[in-house]
């Protein structure tokens, strides 16, 4: 750990020599700029990533801990037009990690745990809109925007913050249970219900949205909003399903290279997506659920995305830390902590209930509401959406959804990582990957039958 330590500090001198000596424009413009900030935040990330990981704490914490140091709320080594540069990364990451939550969604597996999962997401999801909604509109005196609305458009802004404070983060999940090498039905229903949870948030944020855009005096007729949010669902099912057969097709043919081509699969996804106004997460969470469960190619599709998401996952967490300005937290923190401990509360009990009418094991119902509480990139997205339908209410509605995934992000991953240990969850993959081999070790050592 003391080795990392001090090759962390010669990058965070090495980068700071380099933006002293820049020119005066510094070294925020430019194809060279950019490659400098990813290659450098890639390094930082990883080497934090494995002091974090020594001193009992989630990599991926690590990572976005590297990204709020570096960025332009504290030291400024990456420069906010870096990072307007490198949310590449964002894109390909989301529809990479969409990718996999979609391969590991077995639905012949996950079927016992199906009552769970829906009870789950009806109660814990569902019930944690509703909390968070409600919490705004009553909460009014703490968040000054809310003065320039009536009572009816207020409720509508309300509703819509409740959704995307409810976003969590099928990134955080993955990244923590591969890191984990968790198995086992509470990893697994964490990991349908977040799935689920996603699709509901979309779907209910671009509802919620619709209706207080038009409420606010907003040009877009009813008819107009619901043609727009069916083509971006059902096209982006549609086109997701057709994107894994072709991945299907490929990965059955090919024999190397499957690491390159689903990474440029994801860039295909996420930039060609994005201007036609389609959901890389649907897309690519489609694509993954259709290799896993209508073809034979899951696990290969599963070892491709293994051997080379690495970077792109620990480019994701450093610059979504990165994106992350302390300064929100200034202007908001009162609230945010407020709305942060609700929804938390709001999660663990949902949970509590859900599992309990379920039926569902005690591990499950003890633990698997601490899965429901990390957040990453989609609710940054909803964040800077947020901001962009509503530019009227000024920059401190959008500074509370950020704050609040400020806040989860930094304590979510911690709480979520403890949960797969005390549920003893936690090393179960590696177990069974080494009973399958031992397994068929034994029985490639006996004889043949007489």
């Amino acid at each position: 750990m003391l080795a990392h330590l001090i090759l962390l500090v010669l990058l965070f001198g090495l980068m700071h020599a380099a933006i002293s000596f820049s020119p005066a424009e510094g070294l925020g413009v430019g194809a060279g700029a950019t490659t400098l900030a990813g290659g450098f935040l890639l390094l930082a990330a990883n080497l934090a990533g494995n002091v974090f990981k020594n001193i009992g704490l989630p990599k991926l914490t690590g990572y976005l801990f590297t990204g709020i140091l570096v960025g332009p709320g504290v030291l400024g080594l990456v420069s906010d037009r870096m990072l307007v540069d490198l949310r590449i990364f964002n894109g390909v990451a989301i529809a990479l990690i969409a990718l996999t939550a979609g391969s590991e969604l077995d639905i012949r597996g996950v079927r016992p745990l199906l009552r769970t999962i829906t009870w789950v997401s009806a109660i814990a999801i569902v019930g944690t809109m509703i909390v968070l909604a409600g919490s705004v509109y009553l909460l009014s005196s703490l968040l000054p925007f809310s003065r320039q609305l009536d009572q009816l458009q207020w409720a509508a802004v309300a509703l819509a913050l409740g959704v995307a404070m409810t976003a969590q983060s099928p990134a955080v999940v993955v990244a923590l249970r591969k890191e984990m090498q968790a198995q086992g039905p509470m990893a697994s229903t964490v990991l349908g219900v977040v799935v689920i949870s996603d699709i509901v948030v979309i779907v209910g944020f671009a509802v919620t949205s619709s209706i207080a855009v038009s409420l606010m005096g907003g040009q877009v007729s009813p008819l107009e909003a619901a043609a727009g949010l069916a083509w971006e669902i059902f096209g982006s099912i549609f086109s997701g399903l057709l994107t894994g057969v072709l991945i299907a097709v490929f990965i059955k043919k090919a024999h190397a290279g499957g690491g390159v081509f689903l990474i440029i699969t994801g860039l295909v996804i996420a930039e060609v997506g994005q201007r036609i106004h389609f959901d890389p997460l649907l897309v690519a969470l489609s694509a993954g659920i259709l290799v896993r469960n209508a073809t034979a190619q899951g696990e290969r599709l599963h070892d491709a995305i293994e051997s080379s998401s690495l970077p792109v996952y620990v480019a994701f967490f450093a610059v979504s830390g990165a994106t992350i300005h302390l300064d929100a937290l200034r202007m908001v923190g009162i609230p945010a902590v407020i709305f942060v401990g609700i929804r938390a509360a709001s999660f663990l009990a949902g949970n509590n209930i859900a599992c309990r009418i379920a039926g569902a094991p005690a591990a499950v119902r003890k633990f698997a509401g601490f899965g429901l509480l990390p957040q990453a990139g989609l609710a940054i997205g909803l964040a800077l959406l947020f901001a962009r339908l509503f530019p009227n209410l000024g920059e401190y509605a959008s500074a509370l959804i950020l704050s609040v995934v400020a806040l989860n992000e930094l304590t979510a991953p911690v709480a979520y990582r403890w949960a797969l240990l005390r549920s003893g969850e936690a090393g179960k993959e590696q177990v069974h990957v080494e009973e399958d081999a031992w397994a068929a070790g034994a029985l490639a050592e006996q004889p043949p039958a007489a």
